[in-house]
């Protein structure tokens, strides 16, 4: 594989994860501490708008981080007794994980949220906002922590 291509990849995949940790970062910044300060309807409302945009974007943008990633993952293969080749690994199972916890946590709070009609929402929205909160917390080492370890994965292989 010619040189050019794997910088290509390697550098698609940081940019990329980069975007990702943004999200994340913006999430700890000020999304959930906004979120938590939430009326019921104020949440439900903006959760409903947030989700439908995220949704629809992230049928692109999810599967191009996965698939950029697991690139990584391969055009260093032939380095994997490098440290480099491990932290791109590393970063490849973070992402995967957060997939995992996507499915199993943040989907059905979302599902469920759509569901709601904000001019009669139900009794525990503060028990679902405060569910969607932490499992963003949790999220931000994912989203932020993939970032970190195929960063230095890619900065390692140019000063190894």
């Amino acid at each position: 594989m010619s040189k050019l291509l794997i910088e290509i990849i390697l550098f698609t995949a940081v940019l990329l994860s980069g975007f990702y940790a943004g999200t994340g970062f913006f999430i700890a910044m000020g999304g959930n501490p906004a979120i938590a300060k939430m009326s019921d309807r104020t949440f439900a409302e903006y959760w409903q708008h947030v989700d439908h945009y995220m949704g629809a974007r992230m049928i692109i943008f999810g599967p191009l981080l996965l698939l950029f990633s697991l690139l990584s993952v391969l055009v260093l293969l032939k380095e994997w007794h490098m440290p480099s080749f491990w932290l791109v690994l590393g970063a490849f199972v973070i992402l995967v994980a957060d997939l995992v916890f996507v499915f199993s946590t943040n989907h059905p709070l979302n599902r469920l949220i759509q569901t709601w009609d904000l001019s009669q929402l139900p009794s525990n929205v503060q028990e679902i906002k405060w569910k969607v909160v932490n499992a963003f917390y949790i999220r931000t080492f994912f989203m932020i922590g993939c970032f970190i370890f195929l960063l230095l994965g890619v900065w390692l292989r140019k000063t190894a």
